[in-house]
């Protein structure tokens, strides 16, 4: 069986790359294969906005990666950097900026890329959304 690297550079308002990268991670883990990580990174950062609200009937991705963290302990990384550009901060570099409050979403954990290229030794592919 496969060790996976799931890399996430899309944004989630995006087509249905969201939705489709959450239907490979489900059925690779179903086949018996193992998801080591999911990394995002660029406009992927978008996906761990804690203000995100669900709408209607539509694809609600942060409560699919969270649901993946949950079910089937996939360890979810945000990349820091890329993340503080975008206005996705955590309490840390909430309370650093003076700005009112955190919005990293439940579930995810800030890396580097640094931590993401070392991850990729424990995994036999990597696949990106």
């Amino acid at each position: 069986m496969a060790h996976y690297s799931i890399l996430v550079t899309s944004s989630p308002y995006e087509g249905q790359h969201a939705q489709r990268a959450v239907s490979f991670i489900n059925s690779a883990i179903a086949q018996g294969h193992t998801v080591n990580n999911v990394f995002f990174y660029g406009q992927g950062v978008h996906h761990a906005n804690g203000f995100m609200v669900e709408v209607g009937d539509e694809f609600y991705p942060l409560a699919a990666w969270q649901a993946l963290k949950n079910d089937h302990n996939v360890t979810l990384l945000l990349c820091i950097t890329a993340a503080v550009k975008r206005g996705i901060v955590g309490e840390q570099e909430a309370a650093s900026a003076g700005v009112s409050g955190a919005n990293l979403a439940e579930g995810f954990e800030q890396a580097g890329l640094g931590e993401f290229f070392t991850a990729l030794h424990d995994c036999d592919k990597v696949v990106q959304f």
